[in-house]
């Protein structure tokens, strides 16, 4: 029987750069990391993608962590019931071994290209990366530009909230979602990952994945400044003091915020994500005095606006980054030796095995 994939981000383009929980992607019982290292094109995604699905068809479950500036490409890959994770080690998010050999071991693909030919095309390349560079320093000025904007419409909403009625509601769910649930006694450190992007390709939203084996969903909806974030982590500090197993998945643009929890222990999920419009809704909407909201609904629809294309105009840079990265892949992988890179990937796949019970 094939096993099941979850979609899923370790990292995020946001208003203060990339930043990324790989720490998290996988957080006990490790047996071996392996930190793939060696430049665009040298197919680092792609012996990922090879070994995740030769264990998806052994009946493995695996996790995808797709790279929120290449959503076609992979980041990592977690085979939890073993205890392995493949990661690519290189910027934005370069990972070192922390136990080298004992848990963390480096896989250099830059062992097998042909560098002869690489030297040959070294201008282009190097402009190529400065051309990557820029493009991603202009997209986070959008996207940082974005964020007092987000702040400001946020701050007009919740001028027009009744957070008391908001506090009671929120007692009256914690208290039912946790009546019959006893404390574990242990404690679970949460894990802490993105199940959303902002991408060249556009907003990625992949929270049917992520809650794809979730017994009971919850879609908690309401406008910026309604309160979801406080909500959410109301709901997973509670599960985290019962001693419960809890995933939070965070707002790419604004890490701080939240937008879904899966509470393992329970079997339930709360998102905001609009894929789970009508299905168990919390409507924090519905505590938003409409009369006096009524007199910032242009200053807010303006807000929005200007929001919505700051964020655009980040993606669109993304996306320029994303051709000169495809630019430089197409040097290097004419010069890569895949028929020794299909050796290793056989014998990683033997490494792997070994960990099975």
């Amino acid at each position: 029987m094939e096993g099941k994939s979850r979609k899923l981000f370790p990292g995020a383009n946001t208003a203060n750069g990339s930043f990324n929980f790989f720490d998290n992607i996988i957080t006990k019982n490790i047996n071996r990391i392996f930190c793939l290292k060696g430049g665009p094109g040298v197919g680092k995604s792609s012996l990922m993608k090879k070994i995740a699905n030769e264990f998806l068809e052994k009946g493995y479950d695996i996790e995808l962590h797709y790279c929120p500036s290449d959503p076609s490409s992979l980041d990592a890959v977690l085979i939890k019931e073993l205890g392995v994770v493949l990661l690519d080690g290189t910027a934005p998010h370069i990972v070192d071994p922390k136990d080298p050999g004992a848990i963390d071991e480096i896989v250099n693909l830059g062992d097998y290209w042909n560098l002869e030919n690489l030297e040959k095309n070294k201008v282009e390349i190097v402009e190529c990366g400065k051309d990557i560079s820029s493009s991603f320093r202009r997209a986070y000025k959008y996207l940082k530009s974005a964020e007092p904007i987000y702040y400001d419409i946020e701050e007009k909403y919740k001028d027009c909230m009744d957070f008391g009625q908001v506090n009671l509601l929120t007692e009256h769910f914690i208290y039912d979602l946790f009546k019959n649930a006893s404390s574990t006694g242990i404690y679970q450190k949460e894990r802490h990952l993105f199940g959303t992007a902002i991408t060249p390709v556009g907003h990625v939203d992949y929270a049917d994945s992520i809650l794809s084996g979730v017994s009971k969903i919850y879609h908690l909806s309401g406008n910026i400044g309604t309160g979801k974030t406080t909500f959410l982590k109301r709901v997973c500090d509670k599960a985290i003091k019962k001693g419960m197993e809890v995933e939070v998945y965070h707002y790419p643009l604004i890490k701080d915020k939240l937008e879904t929890i899966i509470i393992k222990d329970l079997d339930i999920g709360i998102t905001t994500s609009k894929l789970f419009e009508g299905r168990n809704t919390i409507d924090l909407d519905k505590y938003l005095d409409q009369y006096k909201l009524a007199k910032y609904e242009e200053e807010i629809n303006f807000d929005k606006k200007v929001f919505n294309e700051l964020i655009n105009y980040g993606i669109s840079n993304l996306k320029k980054a994303k051709a000169k990265h495809d630019v430089i892949e197409a040097h290097y992988a004419p010069n890569m030796r895949f028929d020794e890179i299909e050796t290793l990937r056989k014998e990683i796949v033997n490494r792997i095995l070994k960990y099975e019970k």
